[in-house]
């Protein structure tokens, strides 16, 4: 791997912990508004992008979450199962971009309902839902546009290529 490949995962780490920490208010409620998620439309241009992306939601989760540790190693885990089927169904792009409500619904959903007090089978669905609908938010109304946005710059393309 070339120093251009550390380089620019590096900075797609670096600026999904910022996005993060500018918007933490947002990405660790129910509902979580997780701006910095607008990142991960980046596979979908370049497959190489899922090592920033996974670095920067270890990191963002380790220093940002509530649950710590627990969330950099689970909330981790919901990133790479997303990025991969966001990359298997990249031609499907609508589809593609439901993936992280889907995941994180499911494994942040299943986390959250884990520490509270409420572990019963509605809870799970409640916070599935809730967690599902704030991925989708993010992603249908900015990751769509932003996306379409960078799928229309010839100079992101050669940026995007490493």
């Amino acid at each position: 791997m070339s120093l251009i490949f550390y380089i620019k995962n590096a900075m797609i780490a670096a600026i999904y912990v910022v996005l993060l920490y500018v918007f933490q208010f947002l990405s660790f409620e129910l509902v979580q508004f997780r701006i910095a998620e607008l990142l991960l439309v980046l596979v979908l241009f370049n497959s190489k992008s899922f090592y920033g992306i996974t670095i920067g939601t270890f990191v963002g989760n380790l220093i940002f979450s509530p649950y710590g540790f627990v969330d950099a190693l689970v909330g981790t885990l919901a990133t790479i199962i997303t990025l991969l089927l966001m990359m298997l169904l990249k031609k499907k792009l609508m589809l593609s971009l439901l993936m992280p409500g889907i995941v994180n619904g499911i494994i942040i959903g299943l986390m959250l309902v884990y520490f509270s007090d409420i572990t019963t089978f509605n809870a799970f669905i409640i916070t599935f839902g809730w967690i599902f609908f704030g991925q989708t938010v993010v992603l249908l109304t900015l990751g769509f546009p932003f996306y379409k946005l960078l799928k229309e710059k010839p100079s992101f393309q050669e940026l995007i290529n490493f």
